[in-house]
């Protein structure tokens, strides 16, 4: 990962539901210095597979379990990613961390809402 300067940036907060590839671009394109994903829970994480999307030029990390869509990144915005994830224990956050961070720049841990 790369190592991430904060001060002076602008930066697009992780928020639910809209941290997603196509509005941190949007955001980036407008002049965004640092963008976060929307929380990820770590296990969804952990289940899934990661795959390179060559038609859509992504990485896409895919649920095993139902083939759904659990995170999609692009190298336009992996020096500037940060990806939340959402955790109850320090090892799976650790995990999860090491399988996302060749696409990623920084990660942000959550501990402070209620996870399974």
């Amino acid at each position: 990962m790369t190592r991430l300067e904060y001060r002076g940036k602008m930066i697009l907060a992780p928020m639910v539901k809209v941290g997603t590839l196509p509005m941190r671009l949007l955001a980036l394109e407008y002049g965004a210095d640092i963008v976060y994903t929307e929380e990820i829970i770590d296990m969804r994480l952990l289940g899934s597979e990661r795959v390179e999307n060559k038609l859509l030029g992504t990485i896409d990390y895919i649920d095993r379990r139902d083939n759904s869509l659990v995170f999609r990144t692009c190298s336009k915005e992996k020096d500037r990613l940060v990806l939340q994830i959402g955790t109850a224990d320090g090892d799976r956050a650790a995990a999860a961390a090491r399988k996302v961070e060749k696409d990623i720049s920084g990660f942000d841990v959550n501990m402070g809402c209620p996870k399974g």
